[in-house]
């Protein structure tokens, strides 16, 4: 005797619900989301299939029995989980727009016009206070007290599940496991940035700072995008140091694929789903591999290893110890899938982020005649007065300059929207409140090195707070535009040589200004938040100075 619907649908609703409080609440699910997508979409017509031929129960009958199942199972499941963020979330106490509590897709639809995560996280900052709540499980923090406690080396803050978000293509960065992490670094990448290392690796900073200059000096007068130029700088920078392999996009004046496609595939994926990691790892798992833009990067990347397997470079680069180093997984595939993602990570990670602190020192040097009127002075003052006579390890140790650039840095952070962390197994008491092992916390750095709990006059852009002015710097462990601890970027010192050699070697061969109708609002407004920065055109003029 069939069940009656009424029970069906009772029975479907408790399903549910249990789903909820037994699996749904409990752990991570995005690497597997995108089966429940695929199970949600063909549980109705799959179910109807069977049962209309195994059962050979009429069709009629069967949709309607489907129909009801299915439709009181999902309901019953989506106000459980609605009820749980709404009343009984651990973070319910926290305040933040009403919508965010219930979906994280409501910060997507903020943020996608304008693809302004940072900006957005801003706002509410400004609105509710220091710690808001900007998602179901997301806590957004600008106490800049908290980033010690949150990023500190021995803190159990651990990464959360953004990083396994190309998963299994990883890298470096995002390994999770900790022991698995510092086993890596150790396996190669320490080698890579020793002090030695980064002394072979000046020539070829230099080298593609000369070409940047010289193609300057071909345009002076004129007005000239820096985006684009000090871009290309960037990853022809890294494509040398990671397979001895430019991308040539400084002497051809124009663009790689590579770096076409990687802005391409970012600003959806990264900038307005970054907080929705499991969309992007459904989307990858369900887009044939042909179809997927990201592929260009990884074929790209593919590529480049096994050339670079091939040969033996006349100088070390980055890949030098780790290939000498060997295989780290004992599973051929999960080896070479890791070795394609440190490859991405040193092109991407090691570009992008001095690409976009590159650009913003740029738009402070044509701000400010005055800045780079110091900076001259401050060579001038150590004898450096021409290309010939500049010396990478001699820049570390000007403290007007390196004051420049760390301000530059906390104005304009290289990855603004934060770090996303999860809170310790044990719990943790944060904002007076406690909070249980994995709830989800990210620190907008935009915001926090914008606090003046931390830095006097935090808005006004000045050199000096790092050098003659102190006691303007009220927090100094807030700052950490390379973050900090274990997970700290690796790249740091060879990121500072880059900056140092090109504003230098700039401000001594030329008066920089912004071009005839540039103000830089493009810049700070129209640039996109995806994860680091995509930054929309800034134009420049550069005027030769006289030659001693």
């Amino acid at each position: 005797m069939a069940l009656p619907l009424v029970h069906v649908a009772a029975f479907s609703a408790i399903a549910g619900v249990v789903s909820h409080l037994t699996y749904f609440i409990h752990g991570e699910h995005m690497l597997t989301a995108y089966k429940l997508v695929i199970a949600a979409l063909f549980y109705p017509p799959t179910a109807v299939a069977l049962l209309t031929v195994l059962a050979r129960l009429p069709l009629s009958h069967v949709v309607q029995l489907t129909s009801i199942s299915y439709g009181a199972y999902m309901a019953a499941l989506f106000t459980s989980i609605l009820a749980y963020r709404a009343f009984f979330h651990p973070l319910r106490h926290f305040p933040g727009p009403k919508l965010a509590r219930l979906s994280q897709f409501y910060h997507f639809f903020r943020i996608r016009a304008k693809v302004d995560n940072y900006r957005h996280l801003d706002r509410l900052h400004a609105q509710y206070g220091e710690y808001v709540r900007v998602g179901p499980n997301l806590l957004s923090i600008s106490d800049p007290d908290m980033i010690e406690i949150i990023f500190h080396p021995q803190s159990n803050f651990n990464k959360a599940e953004w990083y396994d978000i190309a998963n299994p293509l990883l890298n470096l960065v995002q390994l999770r496991d900790r022991a698995e992490h510092d086993r890596r670094r150790r396996h190669g990448w320490d080698l890579a940035f020793t002090t030695k290392a980064l002394r072979s690796y000046d020539s070829r900073v230099i080298k593609y700072a000369d070409q940047f200059v010289a193609q300057m000096q071909s345009r002076a007068g004129r007005a000239v995008n820096v985006t684009d130029w000090l871009e290309w700088y960037a990853f022809d920078v890294m494509g040398d140091l990671a397979f001895g392999r430019s991308f040539k996009a400084l002497e051809r004046g124009k663009s790689h694929i590579y770096i076409d496609t990687m802005h391409q595939t970012s600003a959806l994926p990264l900038g307005c789903l970054g907080t929705l990691p499991w969309v992007i790892q459904t989307m990858a798992a369900l887009v044939p591999p042909r179809l997927n833009p990201f592929m260009t990067l990884v074929r790209y990347s593919v590529e480049c290893i096994e050339e670079r397997k091939q040969r033996k470079p006349v100088e070390p680069d980055i890949m030098t110890p780790i290939l000498a180093a060997g295989p780290f997984y004992e599973d051929p595939k999960a080896d070479a899938l890791l070795l394609v993602g440190d490859a991405r990570l040193i092109i991407i990670a090691g570009s992008d982020t001095s690409a976009s602190a590159l650009i913003h020192s740029f738009y402070e040097l044509g701000r400010d005649v005055n800045v780079v009127r110091k900076i001259r002075e401050e060579l001038e003052q150590h004898g450096i007065r021409n290309d010939d006579s500049l010396s990478i390890t001699q820049l570390q140790y000007l403290d007007y300059l390196n004051g420049f650039i760390n301000e530059t840095l906390r104005m304009h952070p290289t990855n603004p929207g934060g770090l996303f962390r999860l809170t310790p197994p044990g719990g943790v008491k944060i904002g007076g409140h406690y909070l249980p092992g994995g709830v989800k916390l990210v620190n907008p750095h935009y915001t926090v090195l914008r606090s003046p709990k931390a830095f006097v006059a935090p808005n006004e852009f000045i050199p000096e707070r790092w050098t003659t002015r102190p006691e303007l710097i009220l927090n100094k462990k807030a700052f950490c535009p390379f973050s900090q601890g274990r997970f700290a970027c690796i790249g740091r010192n060879l990121a500072l040589n880059e900056l140092r050699v090109v504003i230098s070697k700039s401000v001594l061969g030329f008066d920089i200004s912004f071009a005839p109708g540039e103000t830089g609002r493009a810049l700070l407004e129209d640039s996109k938040d995806i994860f680091t920065m995509s930054l929309a055109k800034l134009e420049l003029r550069f005027t030769k100075r006289p030659q001693e």
